[in-house]
């Protein structure tokens, strides 16, 4: 089991940011109260996209997109959690 510090660090690591501050900002966004989540996690998923496609890939960047889309998949029951 992880200290909260632990989680924290491991987090910005994944995503680039917190959970609840990505979980936070997700539910604020007009995307996300126009269309709901399925449009959120598909515009990270272009975003990620659109980090490989620089003539020097930004890898890290495109690794936290699709995380965080991974975490919102899970977080709004879009997939059968464990």
């Amino acid at each position: 089991m992880r200290s909260a510090n632990e989680q924290s660090l491991w987090e910005i690591q994944a995503y680039g940011a917190k959970k609840s501050e990505i979980l936070e900002s997700v539910m604020d966004s007009i995307t996300f109260k126009m269309s709901g989540p399925a449009m959120v996690i598909a515009s990270y998923l272009s975003d990620a996209q659109e980090m490989m496609q620089y003539s020097t890939p930004r890898w890290n960047d495109s690794r936290q997109f699709i995380n965080i889309a991974k975490m919102l998949l899970t977080e709004f029951k879009m997939v059968p959690s464990k």
